[in-house]
């Protein structure tokens, strides 16, 4: 979302749910709002600045909330996500957004140490949440067709494609600590993107998911993708100009599968960074 705008919207006391009271006491005016966030939200992403991961999180929480305003998502949207990890960004965003009124949030996570983060981080929400232990790619196993408002992809693109090489490569993703396999999971990434095999490697995969997703979402609902880039993926070995292209990269290979979803476009919202499909 763009930052000027957002800056001034909380300026305004718009997004003042989302606000802590730590930023709520730096954020004296729009500019200083602003300013704060281009310290932050950067590429590659800075958190090494004050209060970096508060205001890391007002920022995309405050971006999917105004998503879901703009699409007109049903207060009491079932929403799923893919590969949410310990990352609570789009359940908080939609807590705030349905304001009790019975939102019912869905994720799928076969890592139990993430999950066990998650529960934590979302305990006390007024959602229903619900955690499936299986892959994404299994969820038409547990959840019915046409259930689903929104499937969001929070910087999930990498996770989906970081997924897809571990399987080929016989890393267990489930049993290890994420954050401890993820240098070696880049790396292979990376070996299959230099070598020019990252496409036929990983496309017919992706693509299914994508189309089980489309399948979870009823008429006229939304995939919503989000991507960043964090510091310190150069010091892995890792590009991040590569990394930087992952929407662009997600929007070919969807538009050449044809899988029957439209790209609709929002203002103040980079495409670079952001994009939402609407099934037709």
């Amino acid at each position: 979302m763009n930052l000027s705008e957002l800056s001034k919207q909380i300026e305004l006391g718009r997004f003042e749910r989302l606000v802590s009271d730590s930023l709520s006491e730096m954020f004296q005016n729009a500019n200083e709002i602003e300013s704060r966030f281009n310290q932050v939200i950067t590429v590659p992403i800075n958190l090494s600045e004050e209060k970096g991961f508060e205001i890391l999180e007002l920022y995309y929480t405050a971006s999917w909330f105004h998503i879901f305003e703009i699409v007109n998502v049903p207060r009491n949207a079932s929403i799923f996500e893919i590969g949410a990890g310990d990352t609570v960004y789009i359940p908080k965003a939609m807590n705030a957004y349905s304001s009790g009124n019975g939102g019912n949030y869905v994720t799928a996570n076969l890592n139990k140490e993430l999950s066990q983060r998650f529960r934590e981080k979302t305990e006390g929400l007024n959602l229903s949440i619900q955690i499936i232990e299986d892959d994404g790619a299994n969820i038409l196993n547990h959840l019915s067709k046409g259930s689903m408002e929104v499937i969001a992809f929070h910087h999930a693109i990498n996770d989906i494609i970081q997924t897809i090489i571990a399987k080929i490569e016989n890393i267990d993703t489930i049993n290890n600590n994420w954050w401890e396999i993820e240098p070696q999971l880049l790396s292979k990434v990376m070996e299959y993107h230099n070598s020019g095999k990252l496409k036929i490697a990983t496309y017919d995969a992706f693509v299914s998911l994508i189309d089980t997703c489309r399948k979870l979402l009823k008429p006229g609902g939304y995939m919503v993708f989000d991507n960043c880039t964090y510091a310190g993926y150069e010091a892995m070995g890792y590009s991040s100009e590569f990394h930087s292209s992952y929407i662009n990269m997600a929007r070919e290979w969807i538009e050449e599968a044809g899988l029957g979803l439209e790209e609709v476009e929002l203002k103040s919202y980079d495409k670079m960074w952001w994009m939402v499909l609407r099934k037709l």
